[in-house]
C-alpha cells in the first residue's frame, strides 16, 4: 500500500518510540523487587517513551481499515493520518471515485467481560453506533480488531443497534 506523507510520518513516529524503548530496555536492568521508588521511576520512563500508545494503536487500526476499504472500493482519496486520533466525528468519512459515501467507526477495544463489553465500553460503542445510524451513506462499517469484540458485537448488538452496518474483523487470529 502506498502511504501518504502524513501516514509515513506517523509510522516513523511509532518506529522511533520502539527504537527508544528497545534502547532503554537494553541499557537498564529491572530494579530489585523491593525497591518501589526505582520501579516507579523505571515504569515512568517506559511510559514517557511510549507516549500515548492508545492513539498509536488507533492509527494502526485506521490503516488496517484503509487497507480493507482500498481492496474493496475505488476510493477517491484517503489519508488515514489526516484526522487526529480521538477527534470528534466519524472515524472514516470518504467518497468513492463515483461519489458514493463510505462511513465507518473503528474500535481496537478488548472487552472487559468474557461475554460482553464493560459499562464504559458499551457506552462508547453505543455512541459510535449512533453516529453510524444518524448518518446517511452508501456503505457503513464498524471495524474491530479483536475476535471477542467482533463476536460480542455480532451476537449482542448488530441486529438491534446497527442492522444496516457491515461489522468487519480487521485482524484474523
Amino acid at each position: 500500500m502506498c502511504l501518504t506523507d502524513k501516514e509515513q510520518a506517523y509510522f516513523d513516529k511509532i518506529r522511533n518510540k520502539t527504537v527508544k524503548l528497545n534502547q532503554f530496555m537494553s541499557d537498564n536492568i529491572s530494579p530489585p523487587t523491593n525497591d518501589t521508588l526505582a520501579w516507579f521511576k523505571y515504569i515512568a520512563k517506559i511510559r514517557e517513551i511510549q507516549g500515548n500508545t492508545s492513539n498509536d494503536q488507533s492509527f494502526l487500526a485506521t490503516m488496517l481499515a484503509k487497507d480493507y476499504l482500498m481492496q474493496h472500493y475505488d476510493l477517491a482519496t484517503y489519508d488515514a493520518a489526516e484526522k487526529p486520533q480521538g477527534a470528534a466525528g466519524l472515524d472514516i468519512d470518504e467518497r468513492t471515485q463515483d461519489g458514493k459515501r463510505i462511513i465507518a467507526e473503528i474500535k481496537s477495544t478488548v472487552p472487559y467481560g468474557k461475554k460482553d463489553l464493560g459499562s464504559a465500553q458499551r457506552t462508547s460503542f453505543q455512541k459510535d453506533f449512533a453516529k453510524l445510524r444518524e448518518n446517511e451513506a452508501d456503505h457503513k462499517f464498524f471495524f474491530v480488531t479483536d475476535q471477542r469484540t467482533y463476536d460480542i458485537v455480532i451476537k449482542k448488538y448488530k441486529s438491534e443497534e446497527i442492522p444496516d452496518v457491515d461489522v468487519v474483523l480487521l485482524i484474523e487470529s
